[in-house]
């Protein structure tokens, strides 16, 4: 597999493990009794929302370089999570 062609970034590596990591997880979610199984319902949203930030991800490689585009990426989410755990209590 050439990896070259699929041009991947830092997001898209990202979402990808965190789609495979998370069907899984949410299939286990769901088997479970009560109101455990709405975790699994949860999880499956964050599956869904990481694979539109993948396709958003592949339409913007297109527009930008892939390691301009890795940079921004990266720039952006350390940002993300600073100000997550700024406003943390």
């Amino acid at each position: 597999m050439n990896f070259k062609n699929h041009k991947p970034t830092f997001l898209s590596i990202l979402s990808m493990v965190g789609i495979i990591l998370g069907i899984p997880f949410g299939i286990y979610c769901l088997s479970l009794t009560g109101g455990a199984s709405l975790g699994g319902v949860f999880v499956f949203g964050f599956a869904i929302v990481l694979a539109i930030i993948l396709a958003i991800d592949r339409v913007l490689i297109t527009l930008i370089d892939q390691k301009k585009l890795s940079i921004i990426e990266f720039i952006l989410t350390l940002l993300l999570i600073s100000i997550y755990y700024m406003y943390q209590d």
